[in-house]
């Protein structure tokens, strides 16, 4: 959300283990209750245990008491933050927002956290569906949600043994958190066979994070809504409130179908395997291609799959035939992931996801975290980088 952990404050964070109360323990495989009260949970996971403490009672709190009360729809949040000691468990129903139960400080940049809040929130509030929302600072495949008190950051490894170990199913999986709309977050949340949609932004999110008012007002007026009709509603409220700014030039926001990802797999790995083939012949214009496609904000290497794509089959010097025919399938591949998308003036190129091609002081810091990516390692694309990169 807002912006992303610095490299500097990236490069220092270091694992810390929760050691969860044994009362707050759950099974593994505990699953939603059978019998539901409610069509829908949104479940917001507020890590504010760090510089955005201010902005959990400061806007989101805020944009969530716009929603009209519904019976069928529980909208609760987990909170961490910075100034406050331990979490709390806020419900929102219309303009009231009350704690209604606090547990001890625990550490939000932590997968077991996550596990255990899923658990309680399936357990706690019962519905037919659920929305997981995961609130705080994120960047791409290199994690999300930092806790300051702790020291600790959390990887796709964690998000991956989080949601397995919670057994829970989530239909959708949102990120107010910057850019983790890549490849590589969305593979993650395919290997676990829970999540249906990933709705994220590949770019970096506004301060204002999302408007969830705008989002969710619809399924609170109508409970029956879809899963897929919620993760419109999220993309058109967010276009409803980013997109008459100009100031957030950079707003994208998009709603992605993780199977289709696994599904396209196959095929985006025979495409990784390609280029990488093809390396000593263009090396140099890999260079212009990647150069001239539409990169993330802070960092010009976490690079739209669409426009490279795109970039790449536009350029003449490309001839492999071979090449040219995974580029333009994984280009279709891509499309059909993306459910929804809606981009600002400035980024109409992008396609919804992001693939880390990544080169020079980023690959030298982040190159042994990005080695152990479930999508790096099934795809070859991590064995591509460090021949590029040498």
């Amino acid at each position: 959300m807002k912006e992303k952990i610095s490299g500097a404050s990236l490069s220092v964070i270091v694992a810390v283990c929760l050691a969860l109360p044994a009362v707050f323990a759950f099974s593994a495989t505990q699953t939603r209750a059978e019998e539901t009260t409610a069509s829908w949970t949104i479940s917001l996971y507020i890590d504010a245990d760090n510089n955005f403490d201010t902005y959990w009672e400061g806007l989101s709190l805020l944009y969530l008491q716009n929603i009209p009360a519904s019976a069928e729809v529980n909208i609760v949040a987990f909170v961490d933050r910075l100034e406050y000691p331990g979490t709390e468990l806020w419900e929102i129903e219309g303009s009231t927002a009350q704690i209604v139960e606090t547990f001890p400080e625990m550490n939000f940049g932590d997968g077991a956290t996550l596990s255990w809040v899923i658990n309680q929130t399936a357990t706690r509030y019962p519905s037919e569906h659920l929305l997981i929302d995961l609130w705080d600072h994120g960047s791409a495949w290199n994690g999300f949600c930092g806790d300051d008190t702790s020291g600790d950051w959390m990887y796709l490894d964690e998000l991956r043994a989080a949601i397995t170990d919670a057994g829970v199913y989530i239909d959708i999986l949102a990120c107010d958190a910057c850019s983790m709309a890549s490849v590589e977050t969305a593979y993650t949340a395919s290997l676990t066979g829970l999540v249906d949609i990933l709705v994220a932004s590949l770019e970096t999110v506004a301060g204002d994070g999302f408007p969830y008012d705008f989002m969710f007002t619809p399924v609170a007026l109508d409970p029956t809504r879809t899963p897929d009709q919620v993760a419109s509603d999220m993309i058109d409220g967010w276009a409803q409130y980013y997109d008459p700014r100009s100031e957030y030039y950079y707003a994208t926001l998009s709603a992605i179908r993780v199977s289709s990802v696994y599904q396209s797999m196959a095929t985006i790995g025979a495409w990784c395997d390609e280029i990488h083939a093809n390396l000593g012949a263009y090396y140099r214009t890999y260079k212009t291609v990647v150069r001239d496609t539409y990169s993330v904000f802070y960092t010009k290497y976490q690079v739209d799959m669409v426009d490279l794509g795109n970039n790449m089959l536009a350029n003449s010097k490309i001839t492999d035939p071979e090449l040219r025919a995974l580029t333009q399938a994984v280009i279709a591949g891509v499309e059909g992931a993306v459910l929804y998308l809606d981009n600002s003036e400035s980024t109409t190129m992008c396609g919804g996801m992001t693939i880390w091609w990544g080169t020079s002081t980023e690959w030298a810091s982040y190159s042994d975290v990005y080695a152990g990516l479930d999508f790096a390692l099934d795809t070859g694309w991590y064995d591509f980088l460090v021949d590029y990169n040498s």
